[in-house]
């Protein structure tokens, strides 16, 4: 398999179990990263691999990147999902029971970060996906611009927009949470 795939066809089973082998850790680590459930970041992982099965491979210059990014965006469209059936669901049948031994400063963690995740989700996808490649992928602007295909100036735009509004949405949010005393 050629690092650069051009034309319409579909890639081989072959190609893709390659694939598949040597960046499998990297879309599942790119998918937990914003998830935070390994259950779900196997899914992730397997929907960006049958994706490859199913459609027809575009121009590919780099695949970390381009498995990066479509690791990323198939993540947002779970988180989306998630809360979208989460408003549907009565509260009582989406609340996890917290183990007795769950130390207070780890559950307000866990509760944050998944505040951060449904308000990732609300993004606009752009926002969301340069968001991601930054803060959690660790990829810097010019990095994000190649991968996304848009200007280092908007990429920049697109991060401002998201991080205002992030802070804006999370700080109302966190501000309702019971204050820990360490």
């Amino acid at each position: 398999m050629a690092t650069e795939h051009h034309g319409q066809d579909r890639l081989s089973p072959e190609d893709v179990a390659t694939l598949a082998r040597l960046h499998g850790r990297l879309v599942f680590g790119t998918a937990f990263r914003m998830l935070g459930d390994a259950a779900l970041a196997e899914d992730v992982q397997q929907d960006v691999f049958l994706r490859l099965l199913e459609r027809p491979a575009a121009a590919v210059k780099s695949w970390p990147a381009y498995l990066t990014v479509l690791a990323t965006r198939i993540a947002i469209d779970r988180l989306r999902r998630r809360n979208r059936w989460r408003r549907l669901e009565p509260l009582w049948r989406v609340a996890e029971p917290l183990s007795a031994a769950s130390a207070e400063d780890e559950v307000m963690q866990l509760e944050k970060a998944e505040r951060l995740r449904r308000e990732i989700a609300r993004l606009r996808p752009r926002e969301a996906a340069c968001f991601t490649l930054r803060c959690i992928q660790g990829l810097d602007v010019a990095q994000i611009a190649a991968l996304t295909g848009i200007s280092t100036n908007h990429v920049a735009v697109c991060l401002h927009r998201a991080t205002r509004t992030l802070e804006s949405r999370l700080s109302r949010l966190f501000d309702t949470l019971p204050e820990t005393h360490t």
